[in-house]
């Protein structure tokens, strides 16, 4: 594709608060239209509607459905020529492998579970980390509304951690939180509306111990992943999975 061609963007999950952030946002970004967007819980007045996912089209979809409709979505979605970045929590390991097996070569498939540049670098520094302090947990803190717990992003820094102690009863559950084994690293989940989206990791060992921790404080914070991903299109191929993945080239660690 040309640097200087319109690349045409549709918004699955186009009407709810991420949709309707990063359809804003494209708005003042040289070089990018909104082509449409699809919401089947609610039409929008400001952009060409889509009835049905078979309907969408554009050069890149951003897939922002909730983690109930997400495994269904992206189905669909498979045999689609679009491009493809994924920001939605609740995304199945089966959906993922199917996904890797069906990308194009032209093609390129980003499975982004935190958009956010701290978030990535929590990820980044929590591995470096790891080496040294063999014990972890996690814990991640979301607003009230947020269906899956632990978060996506959450599970998918456990999958990527080791942990040399973890705890037998793996499922456990309060009035305000939720405790999960993931990969033998316990995630504790808190959910209340005094959050946006928060994370801390923890890790020990037998002389020390340290914590990482990230604080979305404003939605807006998710903008600057997708405009790295957005800026970084035309170099993309193949299938991605992590926000840190095409950001750790910038780092010389």
């Amino acid at each position: 594709m040309s640097e200087n061609q319109i690349v045409n963007v549709a918004i699955s999950g186009g009407m709810g608060k991420m949709g309707q952030l990063v359809s804003s946002f494209i708005e003042t970004k040289d070089g990018f239209n909104i082509s449409g967007i699809y919401d089947p819980a609610q039409n929008s007045e400001k952009y060409h509607n889509f009835d049905s996912l078979e309907e969408i089209s554009g050069d890149l979809l951003i897939e922002f459905s909730p983690s109930d409709q997400i495994n269904s979505n992206l189905s669909q979605l498979m045999n689609s020529s679009m491009n493809l970045i994924v920001g939605s929590s609740g995304i199945e390991q089966d959906t993922i492998e199917e996904l890797k097996n069906t990308i194009s070569k032209d093609q390129f498939i980003c499975v982004i579970p935190n958009f956010s540049i701290g978030a990535s670098l929590q990820k980044i520094f929590s591995k470096l980390a790891n080496d040294s302090f063999e014990n972890v947990t996690i814990e991640e803190r979301h607003h009230n509304n947020k269906k899956d717990a632990p978060s996506g992003t959450a599970i998918n820094l456990a999958n990527e951690l080791k942990s040399q102690t973890s705890d037998t009863d793996n499922s456990k559950q309060s009035n305000t939180h939720e405790t999960n084994l993931i990969n033998d690293i316990n995630i504790t989940s808190i959910r209340d509306e005094k959050y946006i989206a928060e994370q801390t990791v923890f890790l020990h060992n037998q002389n020390e111990s340290m914590s990482i921790d990230h604080i979305v404080n404003d939605r807006s914070a998710y903008i600057e992943g997708i405009n790295y991903i957005l800026d970084a299109h035309n170099d993309l191929k193949g299938f991605i999975h992590g926000l840190e993945n095409i950001m750790i080239e910038r780092f010389k660690i």
